[in-house]
């Protein structure tokens, strides 16, 4: 099903379960909310897993690959040339209320009557051009401090990265809650994550020696946080995404 208005195009795709996408970039500005199943995206070597729900937005010139764990349905909006969507935050946008409440008109009315959708699809545009040139919530000192200087792929106890915060250890855990949306140690693990999926991508070396030099403590460990978070094994991680 599809629809064509002045502010852009509506669609849905379907994709089958275990197929993949290779490396591709669209021809504009893309949003795509994830109606059914999930998928793996790898975007500049960063792996987000894409759940029912999620919010994927992408520039023209991004380019991404992607891996579809099951079934999946999606709803996309096709915006015009020259449009902006996107800038250096996560792509994966799940807990952005105007943009959540953007793409929910563009729902209603592609599966209502349509004669709004053109209005809808508008502002949801409106939303990512916001979105793409409002300021960042400014972080406080302590958290820049330890964002940039914490060893996160090191086997250091978070309690040190408490100490370059200077705060105690229960409020340090509890504040980097609150401002970054996840627990220190999700962090870290997500931070683990990044780096070993960039040497998955970017060299042949050993999953072993990959697994010692981003944290883990050993392959299996490796292994079984990529299960988690992203559904593949390393090894067919690196067989899916690397070029």
């Amino acid at each position: 099903m599809e629809r064509i208005t002045e502010a852009g195009a509506v669609f849905e795709t379907d994709h089958r379960g275990l197929s993949s996408m290779e490396h591709h970039r669209h021809g504009s500005s893309f949003v795509t909310l994830v109606l059914a199943g999930a998928y793996v995206e790898v975007c500049d070597m960063v792996p987000a897993l894409c759940g029912n729900g999620s919010i994927v937005v992408h520039d023209a010139a991004e380019e991404h690959a992607d891996r579809f764990a099951r079934d999946t349905r999606c709803l996309n909006v096709e915006l015009p040339p020259g449009s902006r969507a996107a800038d250096s935050r996560e792509s994966v946008a799940q807990d952005l209320v105007p943009l959540q409440n953007a793409v929910g008109e563009v729902v209603r009315s592609f599966y209502g009557d349509g004669r709004e959708l053109g209005a809808a699809v508008a502002r949801l545009q409106d939303v990512l051009l916001r979105r793409s040139t409002e300021a960042r919530p400014e972080r406080p000192p302590w958290l820049r401090r330890v964002i940039d200087g914490f060893p996160w792929e090191e086997a250091v106890p978070l309690r040190e990265a408490a100490a370059i915060a200077g705060l105690h250890e229960t409020h340090f855990s509890r504040a980097f809650r609150r401002h970054v949306g996840m627990t220190a140690n999700a962090y870290r693990t997500r931070a683990r994550i990044r780096l070993a999926s960039k040497m998955l991508l970017a060299t042949t070396a050993p999953i072993a020696r990959i697994a010692s030099s981003t944290g883990f403590s050993d392959q299996s460990h490796l292994t079984r946080a990529f299960s988690r978070s992203l559904g593949l094994s390393p090894a067919r991680y690196r067989r899916t995404f690397a070029r």
